[in-house]
């Protein structure tokens, strides 16, 4: 089931139910999905599949911010759940004012600039402050630099260290604040939790050049999730809407820790992609081999990895890959290198679609259809 196969057999009666909340997440049903989590979680005897609920259920109400339903379900103080994650969850909780987003404009279009690693970055206002964020669907919450926090009068909310993980696996000491007030153009954001790191962890190196590259902040998966997002890579610029409910839209994204897109590859093969904009390069993940046949691997020495861990790796690398997004549109990739770690909750990835699969194109986000785009003029 970790790889999307739900038709596993000698299942029963509550490894059948927890398969049927799993096809729900991958429609973008999590609400009913959630209903039948919570049941199995409350009721089943069986640990093992009760912590796999914690963790997904933690997962689909922390990213909607219902932190009260961690709290009723006490998945707050369930060890399962990773402590960092439960007390920021906790800290989230206790603060009186709610996110909210305002929109001035029917449409934002905003300058934008490529980091080194490929990531969109944009200009945004920080409690009147003008900054320079990366747009990146990979980081799950907001990241701001330690430097923010004077520069902008933010204040710290938590007085317990939390600790991070970045995409390699390695964890760094966090604090956790909230802003006031995060502009960009005619969207204004109030009372956004976000991540504090250490003004290094926020430099990223280019191992060539030996350009050094540093970031204010990071607008993550918890603000993108309520916009919708063009990222125009061929007229260098970000365009921002407010989100509308469309009917009879076939979605093709949905989120389990990660934001997952699916996809098929030969002969119709169903796979499943995670989407991160904050990588310059898309990735597979080992489930990728035994689903497609007659892949050129070759090991590689590669630059790679994300803040605070890039460095040179021997990687298994795919000489060519193409995934089919829909029946009418091919992505076909080169050298895709391995996955350093797994990315989703529960889920096994079959890989990592970066920027490089919309390049001088498209890309279109709108998380509240669940559908995902690429466009290319």
């Amino acid at each position: 089931m970790e790889k999307f196969d739900f038709a596993t057999l000698e299942m029963n009666d509550e490894q059948k139910e927890f398969a049927s909340a799993l096809t729900l997440i991958t429609e973008g049903k999590e609400c009913l999905a959630a209903e039948i989590l919570k049941n199995l979680y409350c009721e089943s005897h069986d640990y093992s599949l009760q912590s796999s609920c914690a963790k997904i259920l933690f997962e689909l109400y922390f990213t909607k911010s219902e932190w009260k339903q961690l709290e009723m379900l006490g998945l707050l103080d369930d060890l399962s759940i990773d402590q960092s994650n439960r007390l920021i969850a906790k800290a989230c909780s206790s603060k009186s004012e709610k996110t909210t987003f305002s929109f001035l404009n029917d449409e934002i279009r905003i300058p934008m600039k490529l980091s080194i690693s490929g990531s969109p970055t944009v200009d945004v206002m920080i409690n009147g402050n003008k900054k320079s964020f990366w747009l990146d669907t990979g980081a799950g919450m907001t990241v701001i630099s330690n430097a923010l926090v004077s520069d902008c009068n933010i204040n710290i909310v938590k007085d317990e260290e939390l600790e991070v993980g970045n995409s390699t696996s390695q964890n760094f000491s966090a604090d956790l604040a909230i802003i006031d007030i995060i502009g960009i153009q005619g969207l204004t954001i109030h009372n956004q939790p976000t991540l504090v790191l250490a003004n290094d962890l926020l430099m990223i190196q280019n191992p060539k050049t030996e350009e050094i590259m540093q970031v204010d902040g990071i607008i993550g998966w918890d603000i993108i999730q309520h916009i919708f997002l063009e990222i125009d890579y061929g007229r260098k610029q970000v365009i921002i809407q407010k989100p509308q409910r469309k009917d009879g839209v076939e979605n093709n994204l949905f989120f389990c820790g990660y934001p997952i897109l699916k996809v098929k590859g030969q002969n119709q093969v169903p796979l499943y992609f995670g989407l991160d904009t904050g990588a310059n390069k898309s990735h597979f993940g080992q489930p990728l081999l035994s689903k497609i046949d007659n892949l050129k691997i070759a090991r590689r020495k590669v630059h790679s990895g994300g803040f605070g861990d890039v460095k040179e790796r021997e990687l298994d690398s795919i000489e060519s890959l193409t995934v089919n997004l829909n029946e009418n549109q091919s992505i076909r990739l080169h050298n895709v290198r391995e996955m350093l770690t797994d990315l989703a909750t529960f889920f096994k990835l079959d890989g990592v679609f970066g920027s490089d699969i919309a390049k001088d194109g498209r890309m279109v986000i709108d998380y509240m259809n669940r559908k995902f785009e690429l466009v290319f003029i």
